[in-house]
């Protein structure tokens, strides 16, 4: 009796692995290619130099004392202004940073509204996770910053310290 190849079971258990392998390396690669983080930084040492002159602005703030409490609440970020000496009702750049995907990052001109705090529409497919917040004055003179977690339901304080 003759047999075919293809009728043989262990032609086709000596094949499994190997095609299962090709198959799981290029799913790998294409997801790889799909989802590559961003690149944090290709030359360190000029950034660092940027970080140490760019830390005037915390300080700046802390030397106001100007605070925020961020809450979020019905689909928006409100920042209301706990304590400091700003400019009332100047607009001010928010941003929401995403500790690893930069294509999912945030940035807006918020105004005050008539009760003083400042309000950002965030998006229904914005990512849990770790968020780093910045609210920042429009002459660029102040800055604060704090990292949160998304979604939270507690009141967060805004600084200029730096953890």
């Amino acid at each position: 009796m003759k047999s075919y190849w293809y009728k043989e079971p262990w032609f086709w258990f000596v094949i499994f692995f190997p095609t299962l392998a090709v198959v799981a390396g290029t799913s790998t690669f294409f997801i790889f290619q799909n989802n590559q983080p961003d690149m944090v930084s290709d030359d360190y040492y000029k950034d660092g130099k940027k970080i140490n002159q760019d830390l005037t602005k915390y300080h700046e703030a802390l030397a106001r004392n100007i605070t925020f409490n961020l809450k979020f609440e019905d689909g928006f970020a409100v920042f209301t202004p706990a304590t400091g000496e700003m400019v009332k009702n100047q607009a001010l750049n928010i941003s929401f940073f995403h500790v690893t995907l930069a294509k999912h990052d945030i940035s807006v001109l918020a105004t005050a509204f008539g009760d003083g705090s400042y309000r950002v529409e965030i998006p229904a497919d914005m990512l849990q996770g770790k968020w780093r917040v910045r609210a920042e004055s429009i002459d660029g003179a102040w800055r604060v910053q704090e990292y949160v977690q998304y979604p939270n339901t507690s009141v967060i304080k805004l600084d200029g310290e730096q953890d």
